[in-house]
């Protein structure tokens, strides 16, 4: 039978409305027990102060696997230590690895998976971290003019309004100092200027990256990334062979988590605050959002609507050696 054309309905979607996420392993938690540089992993006492760090991280593990605050009696929950390749030379994977982990080991510490910081930055096809520099939304700001480049030039990105001197400007009838001020400032500011970028992409910047992808909200290609590669004994001699992500246990519990616990030295508090700058004026994947949230409805679990809630921290003091304290 033939259908008149003034019946025939043309339905209009949208090319977004038939993409589905990547899927993901989940566990509950992902426990970050640390964030070493080239220099604490270099030091001739570096094996000793690397012990000296678990027997204080493997205090708050204890802690966080206590803490029933997961959604479940028996939560999953995963281990994982990021290494610094990308700012740094370091001796051959297996070397440095093996020294992590044997550190861990003597604290009664498994470390399930061990990620480059380099492939935060990129791997293969994957550049996570200018698909997240794209997806930077500014606050918008009152009584901005326009005279201070957008962070996709400047390489820099603020939570809030920055000062104003005069005497560095032309010369303005109307115009007087004033202080900096932070766009959600509760009574008085505290206000943060963080460097995204210079020729490398700055610290502070991949930690967001890191955060980001052990929350599950970074669906890439690559799958190594967010579905990392065993790997226990045959380490290659050079890091760009490594894979981003390895995993080094026999852990059921996925790299990816619906929320992240960081037990870091306290140097690292600057780049923290400053990751979370970032976190907050990123524009994330709603579908992504969809996924997560909708799959731990499933678990009975509410998550946080915000991403920074989701997000929780450890600070404890180190001897240093790229400080010296």
């Amino acid at each position: 039978m033939t259908v008149p054309s003034h019946s025939r309905r043309i339905v209009y979607r949208e090319t977004a409305a038939d993409r589905a996420p990547q899927s993901v392993g989940l566990s509950h938690v992902s426990i970050e027990l640390g964030h070493l540089y080239m220099e604490d992993l270099q030091v001739p006492e570096s094996e000793s102060r690397l012990a000296e760090y678990f027997r204080s991280v493997s205090y708050w593990v204890k802690s966080v696997e206590s803490m029933g605050r997961w959604g479940t009696t028996s939560p999953r929950i995963s281990t994982c230590f990021l290494i610094d390749d990308y700012f740094s030379r370091l001796d051959e994977p297996r070397v440095i690895i093996k020294k992590v982990v044997d550190a861990a080991s003597k604290s009664g510490l498994a470390i399930d998976y061990i990620a480059r910081e380099s492939s935060c930055a990129e791997f293969g096809t994957a550049q996570l971290a200018r698909q997240v520099f794209d997806r930077i939304v500014p606050e918008p700001l009152p009584g901005a003019n326009g005279s201070r480049p957008p962070v996709k030039e400047s390489g820099w990105l603020a939570n809030g309004r920055r000062s104003f001197d005069p005497s560095l400007e032309p010369a303005m009838a109307d115009q007087s100092w004033h202080s900096p001020e932070q766009s959600a400032a509760n009574r008085h500011s505290i206000f943060m200027d963080v460097q995204i970028r210079d020729s490398l992409w700055s610290c502070s910047f991949l930690a967001a990256v890191w955060q980001l992808l052990r929350l599950g909200l970074l669906r890439p290609e690559e799958k190594q990334l967010t579905k990392p590669v065993p790997l226990r004994d045959e380490f290659p001699s050079d890091w760009s062979e490594l894979p981003p992500v390895i995993k080094l246990t026999a852990t059921k519990n996925p790299f990816c988590a619906y929320r992240s616990f960081s037990i870091l030295p306290t140097r690292f508090m600057e780049v923290e605050m400053a990751a979370r700058t970032v976190l907050h004026q990123v524009e994330l994947d709603p579908l992504v959002l969809e996924d997560l949230n909708g799959r731990a409805s499933l678990e009975g679990i509410q998550l946080p609507p915000g991403i920074l809630d989701r997000i929780d921290y450890a600070f404890i003091n180190d001897w240093s050696p790229t400080t010296g304290r």
